[in-house]
């Protein structure tokens, strides 16, 4: 899938994909939300789009929602993250798909993370920000503190990951969300 935004230049949208691929906390600016997605091949069977997963990342590193998962995160501590309804439209990009969608704009954000306790994790060239050695293979330590505040977040600290507490990744399986590409591991909890 891929997304439209308004004057929809390449520098335009590469700092909509900046928002999204190195989350910082910072919100969205209101012209660089998508307006809509769409199919960006017309050769997806109809039955391939009927199974749209719940949460998938589109081009450019947005994350999209289905109703059902906004549904969901209405009942969850959001922090400052932030949802924006889009409509989802065939490759034409005129037809428009049956469903709600939405994007998803993580802000929320703790400094949990910590990094002399947790393993396969290396400082960036600066030494200020972290991030995996190998991808699906760090074992992290988090403050205990995580568990309060926001159930979804990034650490602004460390690269490249999305935090859930233990209450919403509970919740998922149960509501029946289903997931695209999200390896949910857990984290070390250090009192």
């Amino acid at each position: 899938m891929n997304f439209h935004i308004v004057d929809s230049t390449v520098p335009r949208r590469a700092a909509c994909s900046r928002s999204f691929i190195y989350l910082d906390g910072k919100p969205l600016p209101p012209d660089l939300v998508p307006d809509y997605i769409f199919f960006d091949s017309r050769d997806h069977k109809e039955d391939y789009k009927n199974k749209t997963p719940d949460l998938f990342m589109i081009e450019g590193g947005v994350m999209v929602i289905s109703e059902k998962f906004r549904n969901l995160l209405a009942d969850f501590n959001m922090g400052t993250s932030l949802i924006h309804e889009v409509p989802l439209y065939e490759y034409d990009q005129k037809t428009l798909r049956p469903g709600r969608w939405f994007i998803l704009h993580i802000t929320a954000n703790k400094k949990t993370v910590i990094p002399k306790m947790s393993e396969n994790v290396k400082p960036d060239l600066t030494g200020l920000t972290w991030s995996s050695r190998i991808a699906q293979e760090d074992i992290l330590a988090v403050h205990a503190d995580a568990a309060q505040g926001a159930d979804l977040w990034i650490d602004p600290l460390f690269y490249g990951r999305i935090f859930l507490s233990d209450h919403l990744k509970s919740a998922l399986k149960p509501a029946g969300i289903r997931v695209l590409k999200l390896p949910l591991r857990p984290c070390t909890v250090i009192a």
